[in-house]
C-alpha cells in the first residue's frame, strides 16, 4: 500500500510528525535491514498526552493500538526490536522449520542436478572408457 496517508486524528490522538522521530518513523514504514524488519506502511505514531502510541490500519480499514510508550518516554530503536518480535509470535509457521525445509528443498535440487550430471555426462565417458581398455 505505498503513499498510504494516515489521518491527523485516530481515537482522539494526534499523528505524530516531529522531526525527531522522522527516522524512526521511516524505519517503522520502509524497514529497517539490520534489525530484520522488513516495514509496514501501516503502523502510525500517535500522540495521546502523556505518551506515545503505535496504532495500525487493519484490513478491516479499523485503526487498532499496537503498543505505547510510557509517559514522557519517546520512541526509540527498540521499538522496532519489539515489533519484530512480536511479528515473530504471530507468524502461523515456525522459523526455523521454514528455513530447514527450504534448505532441504535445495540440497534435493542440487542432488538430482548432480545425479543428472553423472548419468548423462560421466557414466557415458566411463563406458566408453571401459570399453576402450577391453574391461
Amino acid at each position: 500500500m505505498p503513499g498510504l496517508i494516515h489521518p491527523e486524528h485516530v481515537a482522539g490522538r494526534r499523528l505524530w510528525m516531529d522531526p525527531a522521530m522522522t527516522a524512526l518513523i521511516d524505519k517503522l514504514h520502509h524497514g529497517d535491514t539490520i534489525r530484520g524488519w522488513e516495514g509496514d506502511e501501516r503502523l502510525a505514531v500517535y500522540w495521546n498526552d502523556p505518551r506515545w502510541e503505535i496504532w495500525r490500519l487493519e484490513a478491516d480499514n479499523q485503526y487498532r493500538m499496537v503498543c505505547r510508550s510510557q509517559p514522557g518516554v519517546p520512541f526509540d530503536e527498540r521499538l522496532i526490536d519489539d515489533l519484530c518480535a512480536w511479528d515473530m509470535r504471530r507468524r502461523a509457521r515456525d522459523l526455523v522449520k521454514e528455513i530447514d525445509d527450504h534448505n532441504e528443498q535445495l540440497e534435493q535440487q542440487r542432488q538430482k542436478a548432480h545425479d543428472e550430471y553423472m548419468r548423462e555426462e560421466v557414466a557415458p565417458r566411463l563406458r566408453y572408457a571401459f570399453q576402450k581398455d577391453g574391461v
